[in-house]
């Protein structure tokens, strides 16, 4: 059973020391509430927070996910994941938004050699619609203030000696 609040009113989520903030569009683009180690060991990686990406970054990470359990039938691969995908600061290296701050791209020349699907477009006023869940076991990290700050494994490539191919039907 999972444990939620609403946040009607507020202006800017004001988490308990036991919640953690989840935007709706997060939830409509595919994140679970009890979120996977790929996911966490993501975040860690990038050293980012949920609330720094983007409804579009927690999509293609799902897609992800789908495509290696479900298709190649192995658990999500890290280095296959770099491969693909890089984050990148949103909306600009200058100018970097707290929440949505981090957004995830396809590696110059790699969307070709993917699945392929369409981006839903932009997602119109997500920002401001969230709601707390209990973050009793871990599952997400605790919010801390300020925008995401870029780190030069942000555009990390994966191993770099791996050609892969793939064939979709």
């Amino acid at each position: 059973m999972i444990h939620w609040r609403r946040s009607d009113g507020e202006f800017f989520p004001h988490e308990g020391t036991d919640e953690s903030v989840v935007f709706l569009s997060y939830i409509l683009q595919g994140l679970g509430s009890l979120v996977s180690d790929f996911f966490r060991g993501l975040l860690h990686h990038w050293g980012i927070q949920v609330h720094h990406l983007t409804p579009n970054s927690i999509l293609h990470i799902s897609i992800f996910v789908h495509l290696c359990e479900a298709f190649l039938e192995i658990e999500p691969h890290f280095d296959l994941f770099q491969y693909f995908f890089h984050l990148k600061p949103h909306p600009n290296d200058s100018k970097v938004d707290v929440v949505g701050g981090a957004g995830l791209q396809f590696c110059q020349g790699r969307k070709p050699k993917y699945i392929p699907y369409d981006l839903s477009g932009k997602v119109i006023d997500w920002k401001s619609m969230w709601f707390y869940i209990r973050n009793l076991s871990s599952s997400l990290p605790l919010c801390t203030p300020g925008p995401p700050v870029k780190r030069s494994n942000w555009n990390s490539k994966g191993s770099g000696g791996t050609r892969l191919t793939f064939f979709w039907g």
